[in-house]
């Protein structure tokens, strides 16, 4: 993929915090080489008026160095639901801060990283009861459900079995093996706070690569 890495170089890149290991893997392995990569704190999505907030920070943040038509935004398209404003996406945030702004497609990070039918597949066709995670995930999920949520023991009983049957967390970057023998502990963790099992399932970053290819045409990636 060498010949695409001139491709980003004019490119301004505002990705959400929570897909910093796979961006950031990119970067290192040559796919990536944005003028300037911005990240906005991870989970953002539990606290909406923040998550709009650190948004529209990083936009000023990145017309230091690009204009808005060279601005690429990498968050799903329902990330941002609140319901002071239910008709508020993240698209309207970024149609209303200025022109020409891309965002990437996708519905949630790890819809960008595996689509519907690929997650049905990995699930047997229960995508919908699969509580998907990355490692960004496992990194934050005490901050997301413990902080941003504010939940505690009975909380997580209550929203976690039953509603879903596993933990199935989307793999790219090999930290199966990392978390399984240097980390047992915290996925043991995990495990006993939400009651589900977790699972690593391999995946490449081959969809998520297509997708940041599509954004660098606004009309393609307003198509999809």
């Amino acid at each position: 993929m060498a010949e695409m890495i001139h491709t980003f170089e004019d490119r301004c890149i505002i990705s959400c915090g929570m897909l910093h290991p796979e961006i950031t893997y990119l970067m290192e392995s040559g796919f990536l080489n944005p003028l300037r990569i911005l990240f906005t704190p991870p989970g953002l999505h539990a606290l909406p008026d923040r998550l709009e907030e650190h948004l529209l920070n990083r936009l000023v943040q990145a017309r230091e160095s690009c204009p808005d038509h060279k601005i690429i935004v990498v968050y799903g398209k329902k990330c941002y639901i609140s319901t002071d404003e239910p008709l508020k996406r993240v698209d309207s945030i970024l149609q209303a801060a200025g022109q020409g702004i891309v965002r990437v497609q996708g519905d949630y990070g790890y819809d960008m990283l595996v689509g519907f039918e690929d997650r049905q597949r990995i699930s047997g066709g229960r995508q919908d009861k699969i509580l998907w995670f990355t490692p960004g995930w496992l990194k934050h999920w005490k901050v997301i459900y413990q902080k941003y949520f504010g939940w505690d023991d009975a909380d997580a009983n209550a929203n976690f079995p039953g509603f879903y049957d596993k933990i199935i967390v989307l793999d790219a970057l090999g930290v199966a093996e990392e978390y399984m023998t240097q980390h047992a502990e915290e996925i043991l963790e995990l495990f006993d706070w939400t009651g589900l099992e977790v699972e690593f399932h391999p995946i490449t970053l081959d969809r998520f690569k297509g997708l940041l290819v599509d954004s660098l045409s606004p009309v393609a990636a307003k198509g999809v």
